[in-house]
């Protein structure tokens, strides 16, 4: 009898320890040492410092950010102030009470970095950022070198503004910790550049089993809430460290932008979509009700053509499954190649000559299958390798 108590002791202590893990399992913590894994590297830190002194004048400062649909956040946050930029530009505000905050979440889903190079200068250089987070680990991560010279256009053509902004890169993962990291980790060594990991910081926690993957993730790709506010405290102890010891000056460090490390081919691009994508040639297309697209006749045989100036041709599109295979494209009036759909968003069209080209889609109505809606709709056509 004596041993008895002893003996449920042991058992409520055991259970109070598994509801203890449980609960440290629910609720990831950023502990020192993840968050030291997570800070890749400090950088040049001077454009950093540049932005706090702004901020601490009481100016006003823009933070942004870039990527694909981690970025965006959709519906994998349930509350748009947890997503990373937002969480980001909140500390600015609450750090700086004297400063007005914008911020511009330019994340759209399913895009990489060759999309994210045609529009950076339209949807974030526009705005005249002073922080630039880019996010495109995850949605690079392809056998496609090309993503490689992409992604270092996006830091090119940011870097090289006039206004000096700073980046910082983001790396996220996948489901197995698969990433872009290694290649997009060497252009930031490159061009010297600030970078934070959420792999670093929080793979080895998953992998052990000291933290859950389901807690920090909705699905095999995209953080939830905690995942995103695990993210955006990586990134708030970078922005707390440089703005407690600011190692450079504000206006230290701007100097000039070094050799491109893989292409240059993406430092210079052309993108139009809405309004300004107007065809040269329309026979049958219309616009969609919004005014956002392009859209081929559903029944009768039609071609539009634009007109663009580059190496390199991207075109933003979208084709229904049954109008797949009665739809074509060419090049400069040359032979007429299939368009299929590009998941992945890649060119159009590669290596062409320097100048100014022509791109034709057409689509073969009068032979899709009657009754059938089936179309191609465009919505943004861009170029790389234009000339100034």
């Amino acid at each position: 009898m004596k041993r008895f108590p002893s003996l449920w002791l042991a058992i409520l202590a055991s259970v109070l320890l598994q509801r203890t893990a449980e609960v440290h399992a629910q609720s990831p913590v950023t502990t020192p040492s993840i968050r030291d894994r997570g800070l890749v590297s400090k950088g040049n830190e001077s454009r950093l410092v540049a932005v706090m002194a702004k901020a601490r004048r009481g100016e006003e400062i823009c933070v942004t950010a870039i990527g694909g649909s981690i970025t965006a956040g959709g519906l994998q946050t349930k509350d748009p102030k947890n997503r990373y930029i937002a969480r980001v530009a909140d500390w600015f505000t609450q750090t700086f009470p004297k400063a007005k905050v914008r911020f511009v979440n330019a994340g759209i889903g399913g895009t990489n970095s060759l999309y994210g190079a045609m529009r950076v200068q339209r949807d974030v250089l526009s705005k005249k950022p002073d922080l630039v987070i880019v996010e495109y680990a995850v949605n690079d991560n392809h056998p496609v070198p090309m993503f490689w010279g992409s992604y270092e256009g996006v830091l090119r053509q940011i870097l090289r503004e006039p206004q000096q902004p700073a980046v910082v890169q983001l790396f996220f993962m996948q489901r197995k910790g698969e990433n872009a990291q290694e290649t997009q980790h060497m252009l930031g060594r490159h061009y010297d550049l600030p970078m934070v990991s959420f792999r670093d910081a929080w793979w080895p926690e998953i992998y052990s089993g000291r933290a859950k993957w389901e807690v920090m993730y909705a699905d095999v790709v995209h953080p939830n809430d905690t995942g995103h506010i695990l993210a955006s405290e990586l990134l708030i102890a970078l922005l707390s460290e440089v703005n407690a010891n600011p190692g450079h000056s504000a206006t230290a460090g701007h100097a000039e932008l070094p050799a491109a490390m893989i292409t240059d081919l993406f430092a210079n691009c052309r993108y139009a979509q809405y309004a300004d994508l107007k065809p040269t040639q329309n026979s049958g297309w219309t616009q969609t009700p919004d005014g956002t697209k392009w859209e081929s006749p559903a029944s009768t045989d039609g071609g539009i053509e634009f007109g663009f100036a580059g190496k390199l041709l991207f075109v933003g599109y979208d084709i229904d499954e049954e109008a797949e295979r009665f739809a074509t494209f060419s090049i400069d009036g040359g032979a007429a190649q299939p368009l299929k759909k590009s998941p992945n968003r890649l060119p159009l069209a590669e290596d062409l000559p320097s100048g100014q080209h022509r791109m034709r889609i057409e689509f073969a109505g009068t032979k899709v299958p009657q009754g059938s809606t089936a179309k191609v709709r465009i919505w943004a056509v861009g170029a790389a390798g234009a000339t100034e």
